[in-house]
């Protein structure tokens, strides 16, 4: 989401008319959803450089991407546990 320069000006004047406690909350807020935003890209990075090394090994194997990304960010479990995942997120991308 992109913000205009009349935006960026708006926000800027108001912020000047609010008191420190409120600032001081506002920052943190910002400096939560900048973490928030980079952990999101360092994993869409890390995700795609997997997927891409997967293809290299595996050519001949498709694998959807909702499905890939799946990978690695739950617990160890059982083999049957993750079938049973699989399985649930195909029934929702075929149901969709």
């Amino acid at each position: 989401m992109a913000t205009s320069t009349e935006q960026l000006e708006e926000l800027r004047t108001r912020i000047q008319e609010v008191d420190l406690p409120t600032l001081l909350v506002l920052e943190r807020e910002v400096q939560l959803r900048l973490e928030r935003l980079r952990e999101d890209q360092s994993q869409s990075e890390r995700s795609k450089t997997a997927q891409a090394e997967f293809r290299q090994q595996y050519p001949h194997l498709a694998v959807d991407p909702d499905l890939f990304v799946l990978v690695g960010i739950h617990p160890l479990s059982p083999v049957e546990q993750d079938k049973a995942l699989i399985r649930e997120q195909i029934f929702r991308k075929l149901a969709e």
